[in-house]
């Protein structure tokens, strides 16, 4: 909502007063300037959000003197890439990299298209512990694609996803393992952190079950080999929070059907149950009564009357 006139020294004045960087030039252009920044604090973290037309952004030694963050960057690149230097190393990042750098040391980045950036700060005394002493120097880039990259990346996605639904306490523990998956994924030994791999494995496991949740086939074996790991592997994985396997896969798809009765209230209840991978009609319906207490046509005529009338 700012006035298109004032929208590029706007800019630069956030990046400069909020993050203590700068914006390089911003090119002429015959599309309206575009910029957006989001940060949300939780607990010890701090969240990120930033959208721009610019395509290049320091921060400088007088802008660290004149803020410091005394933590890390943990950088997911979620634009079409970027160009960094930092000291004397340069690199380009991918889409879905993860970087992770000291937010007090000069920069320069580049973006190939426009900056689209999902950053969390991550202050040094909660990383340090966790980050193998021989990785020296930062910053280390990461595919986020495969191993312990991969666990890191999808626990930072579920994490700002669900960000605003996580209390403060909560998220001090989940803090902690993202530092100890973060250091893992940097090097350090996996076998110190077991806790941290078991909940990284765990959030893959689940992000792969709703990923393949209409299809009536899947199962553990399917699921074990998608993740590369042993059938016994993936029980263990649920057994901590006392709800297995296929329980959780029941819960999955009764809320997904659930959520379908009340929102396409004239979609008949076989099409919503086979889509979301029930393979019995009477089998849906004795679960859902169980789960939510009524059946499909009485939840559907309590959400006529109004949301206090649903379970």
């Amino acid at each position: 909502d700012v006035p298109e006139r004032d929208r590029r020294d706007r800019w630069q004045a956030a990046l400069h007063d909020m993050l203590g960087m700068q914006a390089g030039p911003l090119p002429a252009s015959a599309t309206p300037f575009r910029a957006s920044m989001v940060g949300r604090c939780n607990g010890q973290l701090l969240n990120l959000r930033l959208a721009a037309d610019s395509r290049r952004v320091m921060r400088l030694p007088g802008d660290i003197a004149r803020r410091q963050w005394d933590s890390y960057w943990i950088y997911c690149e979620a634009s079409a890439g970027a160009w960094f230097r930092i000291g004397d190393r340069e690199f380009v990042t991918r889409p879905g990299e993860l970087c992770i750098g000291d937010a007090d040391v000069p920069f320069e980045t580049a973006a190939a298209d426009r900056f689209r950036h999902d950053a969390l700060v991550v202050p040094k005394v909660l990383l340090d512990p966790h980050l193998p002493a021989s990785l020296s120097p930062l910053p280390v880039r990461l595919s986020g694609r495969s191993g312990a990259a991969a666990l890191a990346a999808g626990y930072i996605e579920a994490l700002t996803r669900n960000w605003d639904n996580i209390g403060e306490p909560t998220m001090h523990g989940i803090a902690d393992t993202l530092a100890r998956l973060v250091g893992i994924a940097c090097g350090a030994e996996a076998a110190a952190q077991p806790d941290a791999m078991r909940a990284g494995r765990l959030l893959e496991a689940r992000q792969y079950i709703d990923r393949h949740l209409a299809d009536p086939a899947l199962s553990p074996a399917t699921v074990a080999a998608a993740l590369g790991i042993s059938v016994r592997t993936l029980h263990l994985l649920f057994e901590p929070g006392g709800v297995s396997f296929a329980r959780h896969v029941l819960r999955r798809r009764l809320e997904e059907c659930r959520a379908a009765l009340i929102a396409m209230p004239d979609r008949a209840v076989t099409d919503i149950a086979f889509a979301w991978g029930f393979s019995s009609l009477s089998g849906f319906y004795r679960a859902f009564q169980n789960a939510v207490g009524m059946s499909p046509g009485e939840l559907r005529v309590a959400s006529r009357q109004g949301p206090h009338r649903l379970p």
